[in-house]
This record gives structure tokens, sequence and C-alpha cells, in this order.
């Protein structure tokens, strides 16, 4: 690898495996429950807010270090890839004191990892856009 190439991947990877081990050290905390909304599932909210900006990241660094791929492809392996990360969150909270794996979180993980994947390519046509017609990034 070349010097540019290692410092894009750290460009673009770097904030998603950050935020990996940022999701990893909340999973751990014991006994952690989200606040009761009366029938709103607010935990499952908190799960699509949390992996959307991981999908975000993810389709980000997958555009900019492999441009070449389709969108569909991207936006699939950002599911994808969203989705093992999940299974393995899901999984590491079996082991902490107080926390449970469930189906349904990781629903809320892969829905969220698709809406922040398709928000990222909206961000991005707004930006093409945007440059097209000589305005500034907004």
């Amino acid at each position: 690898m070349t010097s540019f190439t290692n410092r894009k991947f750290l460009r673009f990877w770097f904030p998603v495996i950050l935020y990996s081990g940022i999701i990893f050290g909340v999973s751990s905390w014991p006994d952690l429950q989200a606040p009761s909304l009366g029938n709103i599932p607010f935990d499952k909210v908190c799960h699509i807010l949390e992996y959307t900006l991981y999908g975000f990241l993810v389709a980000r660094a997958l555009l900019r270090t492999k441009g070449d791929w389709s969108r569909k492809g991207i936006l699939f392996l950002t599911v994808m890839i969203s989705f093992f990360y999940g299974v393995s969150d899901e999984l590491h909270q079996i082991f902490v004191s107080g926390r449970t794996s469930s189906l349904t979180d990781l629903m809320a993980d892969v829905i969220g990892a698709f809406i922040g994947g398709k928000i990222y390519f909206r961000k991005r046509d707004k930006q093409s856009l945007n440059a097209s017609l000589g305005r500034e990034d907004i």
C-alpha cells in the first residue's frame, strides 16, 4: 500500500472502527436499560439511531475507498457489514450482566444501517448537485 492509500484508508475507515468501539463499549455497560416512554419501544429507537450513524459511516468508507462499486452494491454491503457487527454485538451482550440478546434489536440495527446508507447517498447527491450548479457545499 502506498502512503496515500494508507491515509485514505485511515481517513474513511478509522471513524467506522472508532464508532464500532463505542458501540462495543456501551454494550459492555451492565444493567443498561432504555427509559420507558409508554407504548414507544424506545430501546428500538436507540438501536435504529445508533446504527443509522454506523451505516452512514460504513457507506461513506466503502464509497470513498471502493468508489467503482454500484450504489446498490455499496448499500447491500453496508447493510451486511452492519448486520454482522450487530450479530457480534448481540452475542457480546449475552455475556454482560443484566443485558440480553434480542433478534428485534438486531432487526432495528439493520433498519438503522439501511437508513444511514440512504442518508449518506442523499447527502452525496445534494453535494453533487450543488457542485454542478457552482454552489458551495452546504
